[in-house]
Protein backbone atom coordinates (compact mmCIF):
# COMPACT_ATOMS: atom_id res chain seq x y z
CA UNK A 1 0.00 0.00 0.00
CA UNK A 2 1.36 3.13 -1.06
CA UNK A 3 2.31 5.97 1.93
CA UNK A 4 -0.11 8.82 1.30
CA UNK A 5 1.57 12.14 3.00
CA UNK A 6 -0.87 14.93 3.66
CA UNK A 7 0.47 18.06 1.99
CA UNK A 8 -0.88 20.69 4.11
CA UNK A 9 0.44 18.99 7.47
CA UNK A 10 4.01 19.09 5.64
CA UNK A 11 3.84 22.48 4.75
CA UNK A 12 2.70 23.61 8.22
CA UNK A 13 5.98 21.87 9.63
CA UNK A 14 8.17 23.31 7.15
CA UNK A 15 6.91 26.94 7.92
CA UNK A 16 7.23 26.11 11.79
CA UNK A 17 10.73 25.25 10.86
CA UNK A 18 11.15 28.49 9.41
CA UNK A 19 10.25 30.16 12.49
CA UNK A 20 12.03 28.56 14.72
CA UNK A 21 15.23 28.94 13.10
CA UNK A 22 14.57 32.87 11.98
CA UNK A 23 13.65 33.11 15.67
CA UNK A 24 16.70 31.25 16.66
CA UNK A 25 18.94 33.80 14.14
CA UNK A 26 17.32 36.73 15.69
CA UNK A 27 17.82 35.79 19.63
CA UNK A 28 21.32 35.25 18.15
CA UNK A 29 21.72 38.70 16.56
CA UNK A 30 20.51 40.12 19.74
CA UNK A 31 23.20 38.60 21.93
CA UNK A 32 25.70 39.60 19.44
CA UNK A 33 24.84 43.43 19.50
CA UNK A 34 24.81 42.95 23.17
CA UNK A 35 28.22 42.27 23.50
CA UNK A 36 29.33 44.73 21.20
CA UNK A 37 28.23 47.45 23.27
CA UNK A 38 30.69 49.80 24.70
CA UNK A 39 30.18 50.11 28.80
CA UNK A 40 28.42 53.22 30.16
CA UNK A 41 30.71 52.94 33.40
CA UNK A 42 33.21 55.14 33.93
CA UNK A 43 36.66 53.98 33.92
CA UNK A 44 38.21 52.62 37.01
CA UNK A 45 40.30 54.57 38.89
CA UNK A 46 44.30 54.56 38.13
CA UNK A 47 46.96 52.22 39.54
CA UNK A 48 47.53 54.46 42.33
CA UNK A 49 43.97 54.63 43.18
CA UNK A 50 42.92 57.83 42.20
CA UNK A 51 39.97 59.32 40.19
CA UNK A 52 40.27 61.33 37.72
CA UNK A 53 39.19 64.76 38.41
CA UNK A 54 37.73 64.81 34.64
CA UNK A 55 35.79 61.57 35.37
CA UNK A 56 34.57 63.03 38.79
CA UNK A 57 33.23 66.08 36.88
CA UNK A 58 31.49 64.13 34.29
CA UNK A 59 30.18 60.90 36.37
CA UNK A 60 29.22 62.72 39.74
CA UNK A 61 26.25 60.47 40.19
CA UNK A 62 28.68 57.70 40.59
CA UNK A 63 30.70 59.08 43.12
CA UNK A 64 28.41 60.91 45.25
CA UNK A 65 29.40 60.51 48.58
CA UNK A 66 31.89 57.94 48.47
CA UNK A 67 35.58 58.45 49.66
CA UNK A 68 37.84 58.91 46.60
CA UNK A 69 41.39 59.80 45.95
CA UNK A 70 42.37 62.21 43.23
CA UNK A 71 45.40 64.05 41.90
CA UNK A 72 45.61 67.72 41.18
CA UNK A 73 47.12 71.52 41.75
CA UNK A 74 45.25 73.28 44.19
CA UNK A 75 44.39 76.96 43.46
CA UNK A 76 42.51 79.39 44.90
CA UNK A 77 39.40 80.01 43.57
CA UNK A 78 38.86 83.97 41.96
CA UNK A 79 35.89 86.01 42.74
CA UNK A 80 34.47 83.81 46.20
CA UNK A 81 33.34 85.79 48.95
CA UNK A 82 35.73 84.21 50.93
CA UNK A 83 39.01 82.00 50.32
CA UNK A 84 38.22 78.93 48.75
CA UNK A 85 40.24 76.40 47.14
CA UNK A 86 40.23 73.94 44.47
CA UNK A 87 42.02 71.07 42.75
CA UNK A 88 42.01 72.19 39.19
CA UNK A 89 42.19 69.78 36.23
CA UNK A 90 42.36 69.65 32.00
CA UNK A 91 39.67 71.32 30.65
CA UNK A 92 38.24 73.77 33.11
CA UNK A 93 37.70 71.27 35.57
CA UNK A 94 37.39 72.01 39.31
CA UNK A 95 36.82 70.03 42.38
CA UNK A 96 36.44 72.58 45.79
CA UNK A 97 38.53 71.67 48.59
CA UNK A 98 36.62 71.29 52.09
CA UNK A 99 37.58 72.77 54.62
CA UNK A 100 39.49 75.27 52.80
CA UNK A 101 42.08 76.00 55.65
CA UNK A 102 43.19 72.24 55.12
CA UNK A 103 44.28 73.55 51.13
CA UNK A 104 45.57 76.72 51.63
CA UNK A 105 49.00 76.19 52.50
CA UNK A 106 49.20 73.92 49.27
CA UNK A 107 48.44 76.73 46.61
CA UNK A 108 50.27 76.69 43.57
CA UNK A 109 51.27 72.86 44.16
CA UNK A 110 50.38 69.48 42.93
CA UNK A 111 48.43 67.38 46.02
CA UNK A 112 46.81 64.27 46.60
CA UNK A 113 43.27 64.29 48.39
CA UNK A 114 41.74 61.88 49.96
CA UNK A 115 37.96 61.97 51.36
CA UNK A 116 34.28 61.98 50.68
CA UNK A 117 32.74 63.47 47.19
CA UNK A 118 29.94 65.69 46.91
CA UNK A 119 27.77 68.37 45.22
CA UNK A 120 25.97 71.11 46.44
CA UNK A 121 24.39 74.13 44.71
CA UNK A 122 26.46 76.76 46.70
CA UNK A 123 30.17 75.18 45.27
CA UNK A 124 29.69 72.71 42.99
CA UNK A 125 31.65 69.42 43.53
CA UNK A 126 33.61 69.31 46.26
CA UNK A 127 35.80 66.64 48.43
CA UNK A 128 35.50 67.09 52.44
CA UNK A 129 39.20 66.34 53.22
CA UNK A 130 39.86 64.11 55.13
CA UNK A 131 44.06 63.74 54.17
CA UNK A 132 46.05 65.81 51.75
CA UNK A 133 49.79 65.69 50.89
CA UNK A 134 51.55 66.67 48.44
CA UNK A 135 52.71 64.41 45.66
CA UNK A 136 56.18 65.05 45.23
CA UNK A 137 56.87 63.44 48.88
CA UNK A 138 54.80 60.77 47.94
Amino acid sequence: MPSVTHQAAHKRRRARRRRSTAALALAALALAACGSQKSTLPPAPSAAGAVSLSDLAQHPEVYADATVTAVGKVARVAHAPRPLYALRGGHGTRIVLEPSSSAARYAGRSVRVSGIFTATFTLGYEILVSRISPTDTL
